[in-house]
């Protein structure tokens, strides 16, 4: 993982000054996370593919995982352990059957609001810098996350079949191959 963050961070521009711009403006943007949370899961639970992976009864406790999220991402406190918590989401991803395009859309939500937000609270310009620090920070979390699911699949097909990383990745590629040569082929 700490190669993958080394690069996420590197495309992106992600740097420390990131993390210094959310924990500076945290008094303000912590303040959005109720509004936030409540826009997140109105979006989910009116979409009934996303409905149904979230089920009946279980939003209060959704939106305080989000909620939870959200606060730990504006907080500004930028850590190891931090980075490690979002590649985990990928792990707990894989259980709730929530695919990397879901995972995608609903950052591009959040930060969509948070734009918003941070541009009718600061429109002499701030807004933009504090929104820049927000979604290069949360654009390497999407980035951890959905590395961390496709990793962790893999890996966890990896045990449950006995086969070896090296032999998947042989067969992989055979396939994938295959695959092109049909795409290319209907093109």
């Amino acid at each position: 993982m700490e190669q993958l963050l080394k690069d996420l961070q590197g495309l992106t521009g992600y740097s420390q000054n990131d993390a210094e711009l959310l924990r500076q403006s945290a008094p303000v943007t912590r303040l959005w996370v109720d509004e936030l949370a409540q826009a997140f899961y109105d979006t989910l639970y009116a979409y009934p593919p996303t409905q149904q992976i979230l089920g009946e009864g279980q939003r209060a406790e959704r939106e305080q995982t989000l909620r939870a999220w959200y606060l730990d991402v504006v907080s500004g406190e930028v850590t190891p352990r931090f980075w490690q918590r979002q590649w985990v989401v990928g792990l707990v991803h894989i259980l709730r059957r929530v695919g990397n395009p879901y995972m995608l859309a609903m950052m591009s939500r959040a930060q969509t609001f948070f734009l918003g937000k941070c541009l009718e609270h600061w429109p002499d310009g701030r807004g933009e810098q504090v929104f820049g620090a927000f979604k290069r920070t949360t654009d390497v979390i999407a980035g951890l996350i959905a590395e961390g699911y496709f990793r962790n699949y893999v890996l966890a097909m990896e045990r449950v079949a006995g086969f070896k990383l090296a032999l998947i990745g042989r067969m992989m590629d055979l396939e994938v191959r295959k695959m092109l040569e049909e795409a290319r082929s209907g093109a």
